[in-house]
Order: structure tokens, then C-alpha cells, then sequence
């Protein structure tokens, strides 16, 4: 009997060894902590961003970094800049109870990368020549804006809201995300759907879309439209 209860806690301290050695970490516990951190960081133009942050990006002439949250969040974060691009991640992978919220303020915007369930609000940039958006792993976005071209990639039934203004789109949807943008009419349209998808787009001019796995699209306006469609995948007018 002992012998076994010996092993028993042999076996227990080296899974507990093991859950240490690949980085585990449980939930924080205790009452939230609320704390701000500011960023000294500039030149950049893109975001990369992950981790389930709530993030808000409007223009400015001045850069500014401001992350609100919990203390013990906050205290973990690892926000850097590369090549023009400004990354913000936690440095280690836990559960959090508490969210953390970014507003970012930043003269121009090439682009973003948001992903792992983040929520993003971007306003008032006008004027950009050429936009890329990606959004991954259930992020949703409501993004405002004006672009000569605008390059959309959404996957893992991330969702987006577009307004404003542009003159070409392209998008890429995959795994049941959503794209509507029927608040942003453009000339061009080139649609590329799978994994269940929808986008609903204003166009002028000319759509052109490839559609597959039961995606779905809806259009406004008159354009002149070319479509590749398979599995139960089907074109709409509004």
C-alpha cells in the first residue's frame, strides 16, 4: 500500500514538472487590478496585434501607445517595433480574466494584422492609397475609412464592418467569416469566398468573384459581373 502511494506521488510531482516545462499558467484570480501603460514608440505604419485585445486606432499627428487593463496584464505585455510595423502580444500564454484595450494614435495607416479574437475599431483615415486588412481567428472589426485600394483577408470566422469610401477591393474569405461592406462602394470588386463565407459589397463597376464550399454573396449597384461558383455557393442582387 505504501508502495503504491509513493508511486502515486512520483507520478503527480512529475506531471506537475511537466505542466511547468511547457509553459503553463493557470487564470489570474483576485479582484481586478486597473492600471494604464503608455508606449514610447513611433514610426510605424502597420499593426500586428493579437491576444484578445480591444483595440482603437485613430489618426494623429502625433504617435501615442495607450494600453489599459489589468496591472498583472499589463505587466506582461511585449509591444515592439520592426521595420515599420508596431507588435503587441502577451509573453506568455495563460487564461485572463480581465481584458485589455489598446488606443493606438498614429499620423497614417498602411495596414493591420489583428488576430485571436481581437476586437478593433479603426476611424477617420482618408486619403490612403492602398490598405491592407487581415483579421484571423474570430476577430471582428469596424473599421472607417477611405483607400484607393483596399486588400481584405478574414479567416477563422473573423467578421468585419466596412465603411466609408474607396475604388478597388479585394478580399479573401475563408472558414465562415463575413464581410459587409455594403456602406463602402467602390468601382472594382474582386471576391475570392470558401468555408461557408459571405460578403455583401456596393460596386460600380465591374465584380468579379470565386466562390466555393456554400459562400455567398450580395451585391448593390449595377456592375458588370464575372462568377466561378461551386458547392451551393450562390450571387445576389440586394
Amino acid at each position: 500500500m505504501k508502495r503504491t502511494t509513493f508511486s502515486q506521488l512520483i507520478c503527480t510531482a512529475l506531471l506537475l514538472i511537466g505542466l511547468s516545462s511547457c509553459g503553463w499558467r493557470r487564470e489570474d484570480i483576485g479582484p481586478f487590478q486597473g492600471d494604464q501603460q503608455t508606449f514610447g514608440l513611433a514610426n510605424f505604419d502597420r499593426l500586428d496585434m493579437g491576444s484578445a485585445f480591444t483595440i482603437t486606432v485613430q489618426p494623429g499627428s502625433d504617435f501615442r501607445i495607450l494600453a489599459e487593463g489589468d496591472r498583472r496584464n499589463l505587466d506582461d505585455l511585449d509591444v515592439y517595433t520592426r521595420n515599420g510595423t508596431l507588435y503587441a502580444r502577451y509573453r506568455n500564454s495563460r487564461n485572463r480574466q480581465y481584458e485589455t484595450s489598446f488606443t493606438i494614435t498614429m499620423p497614417t495607416l498602411r495596414g493591420v494584422s489583428f488576430s485571436g479574437a481581437s476586437q478593433s475599431s479603426i476611424a477617420g483615415f482618408t486619403n490612403l492609397n492602398e490598405l491592407d486588412i487581415e483579421l484571423s481567428g474570430a476577430s471582428k472589426g469596424q473599421f472607417a475609412v477611405q483607400a484607393k485600394q483596399t486588400n481584405l483577408t478574414l479567416s477563422g470566422a473573423s467578421n468585419l464592418q466596412l465603411s466609408g469610401v474607396g475604388a478597388a477591393l479585394g478580399a479573401d474569405l475563408s472558414g465562415a467569416s463575413t464581410l459587409q461592406a455594403f456602406a463602402y462602394p467602390v468601382n472594382n470588386a474582386n471576391l475570392d469566398l470558401s468555408g461557408a463565407s459571405k460578403a455583401n459589397v456596393s460596386v460600380s463597376s465591374s465584380l468579379d468573384i470565386d466562390a466555393s464550399g456554400a459562400s455567398n454573396v450580395r451585391y448593390r449597384g449595377a456592375p458588370s459581373v464575372k462568377q466561378r461558383l461551386s458547392g451551393s455557393s450562390s450571387v445576389q442582387t440586394d
